[in-house]
C-alpha cells in the first residue's frame, strides 16, 4: 500500500473587519505576512498560502519591501498565492455581478502584480457557498475550490474530495478537510493529526490537506506549529507529511484521480449550504446601502459605457468604487457579523460609493443633454417656459413604465393660484405630445397654499438604453389626456383592472385580491414578531430552533388606513400596522393597467432578541435567484435570497421581487420575509437581556424596503432589473443646437432572458466588455446590438457565465474573468 501524502497547509485567515476595524485589520495583513517570512527564512521546508487581493495591495502600497519578499517566495515556490478574489466574500448575499468582479479584479490583479494565474479557489470562513459559483469559477480559469464552512455535521458529503457540478459545463475539484477546520489553537496540532490513523482507514484517498494557523486575526503558523508537525511525522513513517499549498496539493490530487484505478469521489450539485443562517438579516441598516450602492454603481457603469462608446460622453474611472464594493462582501460585514464602530465606518465607505455612482451617471447625462436638441413649446411674454427633462432607460431593452417628474411651475409662486394650488393647470408631454399624468404630493410640506412646486407621474415607453425628453409647464385651459386604464382608490380600499386592496383598523391582514380571488386567504397579508435570541450568526451549529423560528411574541394589528393617492394613473393605500414596541407603516400601490402591487414598508422597531416578518400565506416551495444562479427550495427555515422569487403551492402561487431584503422562510405553508432582525452587535453567544441591558440592539428605528407582488407568471426577473436599476430622470436645459434627436436608443440585446450583469468600459478606447449569464433551462443565443452595429455573441449553455469583449472594431470575442 502507498503512503498516505498528509498536505499541511499553513494560513492565516484574517478578517480585515471584525471585532476591529479595517485599519488595524489591513495592518495585521502586514504584520502577519512579515511574521511569516521571518519563519520562512528560519524553516526553508515551510510554505504558506495567501489569498485577497485587497491585502496584497495594501501591502504593497504600505511596505514595499515586504512586498518585495513575498514576489520572491512566490517565485521560490514556498508562497502560494491562492482564491483569486478581492476578499473573500460572502458568496450568498451580494449580487451576481459582484461575485464575478471579484474574480475578474482579484483574478487580474494575481496575474499583473504577483506574476500568478490563480487555479485554486479559497474560502477559509464564508458562511455557505451559492450554487452560481462553479460557473463563476469556471469563467475565470479556476479548477479547484477548498473550503471549510458548512462543516461535515451540517453538510455531509460522502468523501473529502467531490466534484462541484454548476448548472453549465463547470467542473470543480472541491476539497473540505476531513480532519479540523483551517485554524487550530498553539497546542492542536498534534492531536489533530491523531485522527489521521482512524480516518485513512475509512477513505479509498491516498492526500489529504490539513490546515494550520492560529485564524482570524492573521496568525499564521508559528514555531511550535511547524515543529509539532515534525515531531509527528517522525513518530508516524506511514505518512509522507510534508508542507504544500493548494496548488500542489489539488495537482497531486488530480494525479490520483487520473491514474488506473483511481478512487470514486461525491458528485454534488447545486449550492453548498447553510451555515450561520442569523447572517441573512443582521444589521440591514449597513445591508441596505450596500445593496442599493451595487445597484447605482452597475447602473451608473452601464450608463457611462453606453454613453462613452457612441461617443457622447468620457468614462470616468469606477474601480475604486468597486473596491469599495468588493471590499464591503467581505463575510464579516455583509453578512451584519462585525462590532458597531466597523459598521459606522463601512456605512460611510459605501455611502460614498454611492455618491460617486450617481455624480458619475449624472455628468455622462448632462453630456448626452449638451449633445441632443431640446425645444419647449412658444409662451406668451413673461410666462414661464416649460421645464425639460431627459428620461433614461439603463437596460438594453424597451421599457414601459410610470416615471415621477417634480418641477418648478414658475421661479416664484404663481399668486393667481394662491390658496388654491390644486387648480394650478398643468401641461406634460413625451416627445412633444401631450401625455396623461396625475398630480401628486410634492416631497415637501412647505408653504402648501402656494402654487409653485408640482409633481406628476406619467406613462413612458423608453427605447432600450436611451432616452426621451419629457416636459412640464403651467399652461392654462391644459387638460390631461385619458388614459385606456384606471387605478382607483375610495374610502379603505384601492383598485386597478388586476387587484384590489383592502383593510380595516382592528383587523390583523390585509385583504389582497387578485383576479377577484384572496391571493392570501382569510388571513391576508400580515405581520409577525418572532422570538430570536440568537447572536448575530444566528443558530450557530444549526440548532432546530434556530434554523426554524416558531415563537410568535405579541400580535400586529391595523390601527390606521387611509388612500392617500386616488387616481387615475395610480392609487395608493396606506396602512399602520402596530404591536407592542414596534409599528410599520405600508404603502401599497397600483398603476393603471399594470399587474403588480408595489408595497413601501417604513418599520419602526425598539424590540430586542425578535425579528419582525411579512408573512404572505399559502406557498410550499419557493424559486429563487441566488449569486449567479437560481435555486428551488421545499425546506422549512431561514433562507437567503437575492432579488426576486417565485412562491408556490401547485400551480397557484406568487412572484415577489426586493430591492434590499435577502431573508426569508417557509414555515406551514406560510412565505415569511424578514423586514427587521433585533440582535446584538458582533455576538456568538445567545441573548440574555437580563445581562447588560445597556449594550446596544441591531436595527433600532427606521428601516425602508420595496417590494414588488406580481403574478406567479410574470417576468419577475425583468421586474427585479427596473426595481433595483430604475430609470434616471434629470432636469435639462433648452438646447435648439443640439445634433442628436429627441429619443434615442445606443443598445439592444435579445432575447429578453439573456442577464445581462455587466457592461462596462475598458481602459483606452471605446472597448466595452458585456457580461451575460444564461438563467433558463435551455441554449441562449444573444443577440447584442450597441452603437448601431449588431454582434451575434455565440451560444451560451444554461447556468453559464461568459464575458465578452467588444473593441471600436471588429468581432466580439470571449474572454474569461481576470483577463
Amino acid at each position: 500500500m502507498k503512503k498516505f501524502i498528509v498536505h499541511i497547509i499553513p494560513n492565516a485567515h484574517l478578517d480585515p473587519v471584525w471585532l476591529w476595524d479595517y485599519r488595524e485589520g489591513l495592518n495585521e495583513g502586514v504584520a502577519t505576512c512579515r511574521t511569516i517570512l521571518d519563519l520562512m527564512d528560519a524553516n526553508p521546508d515551510l510554505t504558506f498560502i495567501r489569498g485577497e487581493a485587497a491585502i496584497y495591495e495594501h501591502i504593497r502600497r504600505t511596505d514595499p519591501a515586504t512586498f518585495v519578499r513575498i514576489l520572491d517566495k512566490i517565485r521560490s515556490g514556498k508562497w502560494d498565492a491562492v482564491g483569486g478574489s478581492w476578499i473573500q466574500p460572502d458568496t450568498n448575499l451580494l449580487d451576481s455581478e459582484t461575485l464575478c468582479r471579484h474574480y475578474e479584479v482579484g483574478l487580474r490583479y494575481f496575474r499583473e502584480k504577483l506574476g500568478v494565474a490563480v487555479k485554486c479557489g479559497w474560502q477559509a470562513d464564508s458562511f455557505g457557498h451559492t450554487a452560481g459559483l462553479p460557473e463563476v469559477f469556471a469563467s475565470g480559469g479556476i479548477e479547484n475550490f477548498a473550503f471549510t464552512r458548512p462543516p461535515i455535521e451540517h453538510f455531509p458529503i460522502k468523501t473529502a474530495a467531490f466534484w462541484w457540478h454548476g448548472r453549465g459545463d463547470a467542473k470543480i475539484l472541491a476539497y473540505r478537510s476531513p480532519v479540523g477546520w483551517y485554524g487550530n489553537e498553539r497546542t492542536e496540532m498534534i492531536p489533530r493529526l491523531d485522527l489521521l490513523p482512524a480516518w485513512s482507514k475509512k477513505t479509498t484517498l491516498r492526500n489529504v490537506a490539513v490546515f494550520m494557523g492560529l485564524g482570524n486575526h492573521g496568525g499564521g503558523p508559528s514555531q511550535r506549529l511547524i515543529d509539532d508537525v515534525r515531531a509527528w511525522a517522525a513518530q508516524h513513517p506511514e505518512f509522507d507529511v510534508r508542507f504544500g499549498g493548494l496548488h500542489s496539493f489539488f495537482a497531486a490530487l488530480r494525479r490520483e484521480l487520473a491514474a488506473p484505478g483511481a478512487p470514486k469521489i461525491a458528485d454534488v450539485h447545486g449550492e453548498l449550504n447553510f451555515s450561520m443562517r442569523g447572517c441573512y438579516a443582521s444589521v440591514a441598516r449597513f445591508k441596505h446601502p450596500y445593496r442599493r450602492a451595487e445597484h447605482e454603481l452597475q447602473r451608473a457603469e452601464r450608463t457611462v459605457a453606453l454613453l462613452q462608446r457612441a461617443g457622447h460622453a468620457p468614462a470616468p474611472d469606477l474601480s475604486p468604487a468597486w473596491e469599495s464594493v468588493l471590499f464591503n462582501s467581505f463575510h464579516d460585514i455583509l453578512p451584519g457579523s462585525s462590532i458597531e464602530r466597523g459598521f459606522d465606518e463601512q456605512i460611510d465607505e459605501v455611502s460614498g460609493v454611492r455618491h460617486t455612482a450617481r455624480d458619475a451617471a449624472f455628468r455622462a447625462l448632462n453630456s448626452l443633454i449638451g449633445r441632443v436638441r431640446i425645444t419647449v413649446p412658444q409662451v406668451a411674454a413673461d410666462h414661464p417656459r416649460a421645464v425639460p427633462f431627459l428620461l433614461w432607460n439603463p437596460h438594453p431593452r424597451p421599457l414601459q413604465t410610470f416615471v415621477e417628474i417634480e418641477a418648478m411651475a414658475d421661479h416664484r409662486p404663481v399668486w393667481k393660484y394662491h390658496h388654491k394650488a390644486h387648480e394650478l393647470p398643468l401641461e406634460v408631454r413625451l416627445g412633444g405630445k401631450r401625455v396623461p399624468f396625475q398630480i401628486l404630493a410634492t416631497e415637501h410640506e412647505s408653504f402648501g397654499d402656494l402654487a409653485w412646486r408640482k409633481r406628476v407621474i406619467l406613462p413612458v415607453t423608453l427605447p432600450a438604453a436611451g432616452w426621451h425628453l419629457a416636459t412640464v409647464a403651467w399652461v392654462e385651459g391644459s387638460v390631461s389626456p385619458a388614459y385606456s386604464s384606471t387605478a382607483t382608490g375610495q374610502g379603505q380600499s384601492i383598485r386597478n383592472d388586476f387587484y384590489q386592496i383592502s383593510a380595516k383598523p382592528g383587523a390583523a391582514g390585509i385583504d389582497v385580491r387578485h383576479r377577484g380571488k384572496k391571493l392570501f386567504g382569510a388571513r391576508g397579508l400580515h405581520l409577525a414578531t418572532l422570538a430570536d435570541n440568537f447572536g448575530s450568526w444566528g443558530a450557530m451549529n444549526e440548532e432546530p430552533d434556530g434554523v426554524r423560528l416558531t415563537k410568535t411574541l405579541g400580535r400586529w394589528k391595523i390601527a390606521r388606513v387611509a388612500v392617500s393617492e386616488s387616481g387615475p394613473l395610480r392609487a395608493s393605500l396606506v396602512v399602520r400596522l402596530a404591536t407592542a414596541g414596534a409599528h410599520a407603516d405600508l404603502t401599497l400601490r397600483l398603476n393603471a393597467g399594470v399587474e403588480e402591487v408595489t408595497i413601501d414598508a417604513r418599520v419602526f422597531t425598539d424590540l430586542e432578541a425578535a425579528r419582525i416578518k411579512l408573512v404572505l400565506p399559502g406557498p410550499r416551495s419557493v424559486e429563487c435567484e441566488v449569486p449567479a444562479e437560481r435555486v428551488t427550495r421545499t425546506a422549512e427555515g431561514e433562507i437567503p435570497v437575492l432579488r426576486w422569487l417565485r412562491a408556490r403551492d401547485g400551480r397557484k402561487g406568487f412572484a415577489l421581487a426586493s430591492d434590499v431584503l435577502a431573508a426569508y422562510d417557509l414555515e406551514k405553508g406560510d412565505l415569511r420575509v424578514t423586514l427587521a432582525r433585533a440582535t446584538r452587535y458582533s455576538r456568538a453567544e445567545n441573548l440574555d437581556l437580563g445581562q447588560e441591558w445597556w449594550r446596544p440592539t441591531t436595527d433600532r428605528g427606521e428601516l425602508r424596503e420595496r417590494l414588488v407582488l406580481a403574478p406567479l407568471n410574470a417576468a419577475i426577473e425583468q421586474t427585479a432589473d427596473v426595481l433595483t436599476q430604475p430609470p434616471i430622470v434629470t432636469m435639462a436645459w433648452v438646447n435648439p443646437l443640439g445634433t442628436l434627436p429627441a429619443t434615442g436608443s445606443l443598445a439592444t440585446l435579445t432575447p429578453p432572458a439573456a442577464q445581462l450583469l455587466a457592461l462596462k468600459s475598458v481602459p483606452g478606447d471605446r472597448t466595452v466588455d458585456v457580461r451575460l449569464k444564461n438563467p433558463t433551462n435551455g441554449t441562449l443565443r444573444p443577440v447584442l446590438t450597441l452603437a448601431g452595429k449588431r454582434y451575434a455573441l455565440g451560444a451560451i449553455a444554461p447556468g453559464v457565465v461568459a464575458t465578452y469583449r467588444i473593441g471600436s472594431s471588429g468581432a466580439a470575442k470571449t474572454v474569461k474573468l481576470g483577463s
